[in-house]
């Protein structure tokens, strides 16, 4: 029984007398289910005997022979499907490894490979595919958490090419089947879209396209000189936008179409113009009476395997002597309240006291505009000295200068310049200028006016402002909505103010990716872990555009996260803030986050809660994770010597740190938070080189969902009555992340192996000791 191939999976059952294969872009899983056969693969021979399973990498040619009865299973992946979900696919091979606990990954491996045979030969059409979709995932996820080694270069071409570059190409040929961007590549590369583009033309000596183009055409060269498919069918299979596409290019490279070429008798496929010493492919059906037996004997033969935890595998290294040192940017943190009185709560004050100690906190941002203001309701008439009011507008004004912060006060087009210019008019009398000094306003655009309406507001307060306080930055909050791809066209970039404004706030909330409707694709959710800076991005590059270099102030944004309370608190996602902190463009001045959850209104009807934001204090009390993210934030300091997937290294001071993460994305509102923290373990296995001999002290802080999240620990407290003093100070000794301190002595390199769940973090400090 042979199953008919399919675009990006096949699973074919073979009686082999002679089989043999090129290598392509594919993994082959070869399970010898009776009988006995030859494997020869690359420059390895191996006889098979019932039972043996053998993996076959990319790029690797093979062949099977056999002379008695046999049966064998062959699976094939291609790197198109695979590299959809595992985008890492290429920088490993696949492999079996005597070590001690590879036996609970063959019982998984054969398990999963007796599922695929199971639905195979079942073959139940109505959901066929389906089930065929499930196994071999399952199949890819024990391969990658059990068999996963560093790959071997598999052309002499890579010696001479950087290590990124051979990266570069190695992603590229795992993903030539679909449409791939060089922007797509280099942020997977964590690098400059222009700097990769010069590197890489550089050193393989055309463009990036030029480079897909005659991959897929080599590729589309191979198709037609040793299968039968159809021009349409190759022209899919290798990322072509079409069939024309495919056959205008083929024609410019070769000068005759696709059809042509095949037709010409040195083109055609091999087993018409084989010579006859060369063996022809020799396969049979497997007798329907030999499936069944064998697929009882395999049922009988296989045990469910124990839980498994899926972790994936990675060894890095880091060279410092070859490193090139970059200042590592620092932002400044923003905190928005609600209305300027706020500032008056006690318990507002303490906790701006501790942000201000303990993250180096910036500036206020006050969300309603403060012509708004109930302190500005009327008026303020002399006597000043008997105005309740304006002697509280006072103490709130000194509380900012105690703080030492700055003080942004907002706008909108409602606002009256007439009011403002009489506001104004009374500060500069009484506070000194270098209090004023540290003030800004935002003026918000409104959607609900025209554009020529918006534009009279902007400049009537605009020149308000400039004419009271000429110093003081004026800046445009404006709603660039979800859509990334709609941000070039948006009327802003068509206004005077624009150019007139001295920065631009905005807001980016990944949530917002996920419309009613897609929420179980994987693709916005990938989408969803890098949205803030993509959205950071687009703006900075229109700027740029239209010949503009205004600072960017993201004062509200979110990560992904869950939509309800239990959602929301349950969804650790550490490493999806600390990614998106520290992949923001240079243009991002500042961050905003919302002082506390009561400020923020959290809470929403039922049990839903806003996830446009983020507070960093839960209620008056305890701060929130986001909290302990930015005081690791803050740490990564001075010099940037290394950054890529899952980690960073830093220098300051003589002293070093090293930052490591799990960054995973998934629908808190569809997931159960426990299932992935199993399933999405990653270990690192990390050497540093260039580190000096010496003795040093080191720090490690532990941080997930096991080490300092807080709605666990909340999640003890189930009296009605709610957790009383004792208790809540319990949760906040608690939650935060969990650190050991050592010392070591290091002569050469410096290994570190860590093992993360889903969002970890884990942070380590080196101090030298004399």
């Amino acid at each position: 029984m042979v199953d008919r191939e399919l675009t990006e999976f096949s699973v074919d059952l073979h009686q082999v007398r002679y089989l043999a294969e090129p290598g392509g872009n594919s993994l082959t899983l070869i399970q010898l289910l009776h009988g006995e056969l030859f494997l020869q693969s690359g420059d390895r021979f191996n006889s098979l005997r019932e039972g043996a399973i053998a993996l076959v990498n990319r790029h690797t040619d093979w062949i099977l022979e056999g002379a008695g009865e046999n049966a064998v299973m062959v699976i094939t992946l291609t790197g198109q499907w695979i590299a959809r979900w595992y985008p890492d696919f290429f920088l490993y091979d696949y492999q079996q490894t005597p070590q001690s606990d590879q036996e609970r990954w063959n019982s998984a491996l054969r398990n999963a490979l007796h599922q695929v045979l199971l639905a195979t030969v079942i073959k139940d059409e109505p959901r066929y595919r389906l089930e065929l979709n499930r196994w071999l995932s399952e199949l890819m996820l024990i391969l990658i958490a059990g068999f996963q080694q560093p790959t071997q270069a598999h052309s002499s071409r890579h010696q001479h090419w950087s290590r990124r570059i051979t990266q570069v190409v190695q992603r590229i040929e795992a993903n030539v089947g679909r449409r791939i961007s060089l922007g797509e590549i280099a942020r997977a590369e964590f690098v400059s879209q222009a700097w990769l583009s010069k590197l890489f033309r550089r050193e393989v000596g055309v463009s990036f396209m030029q480079f897909i183009t005659a991959l897929r055409l080599q590729n589309a060269v191979k198709a037609l000189r040793s299968t039968s498919k159809p021009v349409h069918q190759i022209a899919l299979e290798q990322g072509f936008a079409n069939n024309r596409q495919m056959i205008d290019l083929f024609k410019r490279h070769y000068g005759k179409t696709p059809r042509q070429f095949r037709r010409a008798p040195h083109n055609a496929p091999p087993a018409s113009v084989r010579d006859e010493s060369t063996p022809k492919h020799s396969v049979h059906a497997v007798p329907s009476h030999l499936l069944f037996t064998l697929l009882r004997r395999t049922q009988n033969s296989v045990s469910p395997p124990a839980p498994l935890r899926f972790e994936t595998s990675e060894e890095i290294r880091i060279a410092v002597q070859e490193a090139k040192a970059r200042p590592q940017r620092g932002r400044n943190i923003i905190i928005t309240l609600r209305e300027i009185e706020d500032i008056l709560q006690h318990d507002v004050q303490t906790q701006l006291r501790e942000l201000r100690r303990t993250l180096s906190l910036n500036g206020l941002d006050i969300v309603e505009p403060i012509l708004n203001s109930p302190l500005l309701a009327n008026h303020w008439q002399p006597p000043l000295v008997i105005n309740p009011n304006w002697t509280r507008f006072q103490r709130i004004i000194s509380l900012v200068e105690e703080l030492g912060l700055t003080l942004t006060l907002r706008l909108d087009a409602a606002s009256s310049p007439e009011r403002l210019r009489a506001f104004l008019h009374q500060c500069v009398n009484h506070f000194s200028t270098p209090l004023l000094m540290r003030w800004r306003f935002l003026w918000i655009w409104s959607p609900a006016r025209t554009p020529s309406q918006n534009e009279q507001s902007w400049q009537a307060l605009a020149q308000a402002v400039r004419t009271y306080l000429p110093d003081a930055p004026v800046g445009i909050g404006y709603d660039f909505g979800a859509d990334i791809s709609l941000i070039p066209y948006d009327p802003l970039w068509r206004q005077p103010l624009l150019h007139d404004a001295d920065f631009i706030a905005c807001a980016a909330d990944a949530n917002a990716s996920l419309t009613p409707g897609n929420e179980g694709d994987d693709t916005p959710l990938q989408h969803a872990i890098d949205y803030p800076a993509r959205k950071l991005r687009a703006i900075t590059r229109e700027l740029h555009r239209h010949g503009l270099t205004r600072p960017i102030r993201l004062l509200t944004w979110n990560t992904l996260t869950g939509q309800t309370r239990n959602t929301n608190g349950g969804f650790f996602r550490g490493a999806l803030v600390m990614h998106s902190l520290l992949t923001l463009p240079d243009s991002v001045t500042c961050v905003g986050f919302w002082l506390n959850s009561t400020l923020q209104r959290e809470a929403l009807e039922g049990e839903r809660v806003d996830t446009t934001s983020l507070a960093i204090w839960f209620g008056d009390t305890l701060p929130r994770p986001v909290y302990w993210v930015l005081r690791l934030w803050r740490r990564l300091t001075g010099e940037r010597l290394a950054l890529g997937p899952g980690y960073l290294l830093t220098r300051s001071n003589g002293g070093w740190r090293l930052l490591l993460s799990n960054t995973v994305a998934f629908n808190p509102d569809l997931c159960g938070q426990d299932a992935f923290i199993q399933r999405f373990r990653r270990r690192i296995c990390l050497t540093i080189t260039g580190v000096p001999p010496g003795r040093w002290r080191l720090r490690r802080l532990r941080f997930d969902q096991q080490n300092g999240a807080l709605f666990p620990l909340l999640e003890r407290m189930q009296s009605a009555s709610g957790p009383d003093a004792e208790a809540l100070e319990w949760v906040r000794h608690r939650a935060r992340p969990q650190m050991r301190m050592w010392d070591e002595i290091f002569a050469n390199d410096w290994v570190v192996e860590e093992t993360l769940e889903s969002n970890a973090l884990v942070l380590y400090e080196l101090t030298p000791l004399r």
